[in-house]
């Protein structure tokens, strides 16, 4: 039945081959990769995303570096037009999970397109959040500056890609971002130095528990919790009374890290 289907994406109707790259990618079968790959260079923009979306469903890492080469390709493609808009988180964040940490010839593929300035900001701000993944630290200085120097979208991206590359050479520059005007921003830069977890984070983490915005404190508690200090915990029970459930749930879940850490490394 797979192959059966898989000899659909030749058919010379697009509507077929449209619904041939849909239940592929609903197959959960790791036989559709290659085929999926295939088809991504469909001159057709809805077998195109079928098998886009289709590859992502599927997760396998090794289509990653064939979705990046056609994100690459033609910037001002249908695809990319579906990625920017809400409906394209799902696909997003699918993509950016499949990114293999250590991966150096995609870094070093998604740090040139970076150099080429063929991409529009969104466009750009999604390529540095795939560099990220990768966590190659070569990249640390070239983020550091696009934090430091670009817009609140970019900052936002590299703050992000910071956090998950794990250098502590870009605790100091994340700082500032956590007065940023952008709720995103100080959202984000709080994430990566949770992530980070280094320790000068946590002051100015515990201030952002007073943040006027209930995501950034939310990330606040999350982010004392990977911290690790013990003297958070005091701050963190106070936000047990926050007046939004996601906040209190998070203060909770970082408590009970914290004593859990404290109670192993007593015994």
């Amino acid at each position: 039945m797979l192959e059966e289907t898989i000899q659909l994406l030749n058919h010379a109707d697009p509507a077929v081959r449209f619904e041939a790259a849909q239940k592929l990618g609903a197959s959960n079968d790791r036989r559709a990769v290659a085929p999926l790959i295939d088809a991504l260079p469909d001159d057709n923009a809805k077998v195109q995303y079928a098998a886009l979306s289709g590859l992502i469903k599927l997760g396998d890492p090794s289509a990653a570096h064939a979705l990046v080469d056609l994100l690459l390709s033609d910037p001002d493609s249908r695809v990319w037009d579906l990625l920017k808009l809400g409906i394209g988180q799902r696909l997003r964040s699918g993509l950016l999970d499949m990114i293999t940490p250590g991966d150096i010839p995609l870094a070093d593929r998604l740090a040139a397109a970076l150099e080429e300035e063929i991409l529009d900001e969104q466009q750009q701000a999604f390529i540095v959040r795939l560099l990220g993944r990768t966590r190659d630290t070569r990249a640390v200085d070239m983020l550091i500056n696009r934090l430091a120097e670009d817009t609140l979208t970019m900052q936002a991206a590299a703050a992000e890609a910071l956090g998950y590359i794990g250098d502590l050479r870009a605790v100091t520059p994340l700082l500032p971002c956590l007065s940023s005007p952008s709720d995103a921003v100080r959202e984000v830069a709080i994430e990566a130095l949770g992530r980070l977890g280094d320790p000068r984070a946590v002051d100015p983490v515990i201030a952002a528990l007073s943040d006027e915005h209930e995501w950034v404190r939310r990330a606040a508690c999350v982010a004392l919790g990977q911290l690790g200090e013990k003297r958070a915990v005091e701050p963190l029970a106070e936000a047990l009374g926050d007046e939004f459930s996601i906040v209190q749930d998070a203060a909770f879940e970082a408590i009970k890290h914290l004593s859990d850490t404290s109670f192993h490394m007593t015994h």
